[in-house]
């Protein structure tokens, strides 16, 4: 199951987007705080707990430069994901970016889980557009 975000625009270069978001501590204050909590990052991985009680563990993976971070769900999360911050150069300092998620759910799980994955999703395009905003 596929869960993305809308398009968004930031003020800033695809370049730095993808350098600023491949830290996994910089997800950190995309993630809507209403959602998530107890966040800690260490290297290349970073975890916290979605509202419900389950707990994420994320590690960044290769990614395609300048235009893909990825992120993959890790032992510990009870939903198998990735999730890619997709980019897109609109000039120097504009890019688009959104956020993707391919889920592996049973559709009993896709019920519980779509509506809070796709808030998170969601509230962290709105937070990238407010962290760097097209001038």
């Amino acid at each position: 199951m596929i869960i993305e975000s809308p398009v968004i625009s930031c003020g800033r270069s695809a370049a730095f987007l993808h350098e600023h978001l491949s830290l996994p501590i910089n997800l950190e204050p995309l993630l809507p705080a209403e959602h998530v909590s107890e966040f800690s990052a260490e290297g290349d991985s970073c975890s916290f707990k979605v509202t419900g009680g389950f707990a994420v563990v994320l590690k960044r993976l290769d990614s395609e430069e300048g235009h893909i971070v990825r992120y993959a769900s890790q032992k510990g999360t009870p939903i198998r994901f990735t999730l890619d911050v997709i980019l897109a150069a609109q000039g120097d300092e504009v890019s688009t970016l959104h956020v993707q998620c391919d889920a592996d759910l049973n559709p009993f799980m896709k019920m519980m889980a779509e509506k809070p994955l796709q808030s998170i999703f969601q509230g962290m395009a709105t937070a990238a557009q407010k962290a760097f905003p097209v001038p």
